[in-house]
C-alpha cells in the first residue's frame, strides 16, 4: 500500500504526506490490525511512530494486579506512541488494541523524532491531540470521582446512542461484554451488574438476552436525570 492510497482511506493523511521529507518516503510501512489485536503493549519498548490512518483503537492501563482500565478510545486520524516520544521516554505507558479494523502508517522511532521536531506543523498538530486528550480525560476523571455509578452509567448511554445515531435508528443493542463496558467506564464488574439492574427496573432501558438496548426514550429519561444531578 502506498501513500496514494493511504490518502485514498482518508482524506485527512494528506496533511501528512505533503509534510514528508525524502527520507520519510522511502523508510515508512503500513500495518493492518484486526479487531482485537494488539498495536502495542505498555512496557515495551517503542521503537517506532504510528498515525492511525484507518479504523478506531482502543487505549488500556494495565496494572500488577489484574485491572485494567480503559482510558478512551480514539478514531482516525489519531497517532500511536506520541506521548512516550514527546516525553522522550523508552517504553509505551499504555496498551493499545484495535477496537476496529486498523490501517497504521509506521515509521521508525529515528526517523520520526526527526521529522516530528523538525516541523513545527506536525508538532503543533500532535501536541494538541495529545493536550486535547489531557483535558476530556481530566473531565471524566472529575465525574468518576464525583458522581455516583448511577451518573456514570447513563452518561455512557448517551454517549452510545450519539455514536451509533439513536435519532435515526431509534433502538439499539449494545453487543459489548458486561466485562468491555466495564473498562470502558472504569467500573467494576460487581457494582455495574448491580447499577444495570437497577436502571433496568426503573425503566431506563430493555435487557435482551444479557445485552443493553437503548431506545430515543432511554437517551431522554437518562439526560433528564443527569441534568438533575447536575443542577443539584
Amino acid at each position: 500500500m502506498n501513500i496514494n492510497h493511504l490518502v485514498e482511506l482518508n482524506a485527512d493523511f494528506r496533511f501528512f504526506t505533503e509534510r514528508m521529507t525524502a527520507e520519510v518516503k522511502d523508510n515508512f510501512f503500513v500495518k493492518r490490525y484486526h479487531i482485537g489485536e494488539l498495536i502495542h503493549s505498555k512496557g515495551e519498548k517503542l521503537d517506532y511512530f504510528g498515525i492511525l490512518v484507518k479504523g478506531k483503537t482502543r487505549v488500556i492501563n494495565e496494572f500488577e494486579n489484574g485491572n485494567v482500565y480503559m482510558l478512551e478510545t480514539n478514531p482516525a486520524i489519531d497517532f500511536i506512541g506520541e506521548v512516550t516520544i514527546l516525553a522522550r521516554q523508552p517504553l509505551a505507558s499504555v496498551t493499545i488494541e484495535a477496537a476496529e479494523e486498523c490501517v497504521v502508517f509506521g515509521l521508525a522511532r529515528r526517523y520520526a523524532e526527526k521529522w516530528i521536531f523538525s516541523d513545527i506543523d506536525i508538532l503543533g498538530l500532535i501536541s494538541s491531540r495529545v493536550a486535547y486528550k489531557l483535558y476530556r480525560n481530566s473531565l471524566n476523571r472529575g465525574m468518576r470521582l464525583f458522581y455516583p455509578s448511577e451518573f456514570i452509567f447513563l452518561d455512557y448511554l448517551i454517549k452510545e446512542g450519539s455514536e451509533n445515531d439513536i435519532k435515526r435508528v431509534k433502538t439499539f443493542k449494545i453487543n459489548k461484554t458486561r466485562l468491555v463496558i466495564s473498562e470502558e467506564i472504569g467500573m467494576n464488574i460487581k457494582t455495574l451488574n448491580r447499577v444495570v439492574a437497577k436502571l433496568k427496573d426503573k425503566g431506563y432501558f430493555l435487557l435482551n438476552k444479557g445485552k443493553i438496548v437503548i431506545t430515543e426514550d432511554s437517551i431522554a429519561k437518562s439526560t433528564a436525570y443527569i441534568d438533575s444531578l447536575k443542577s443539584v
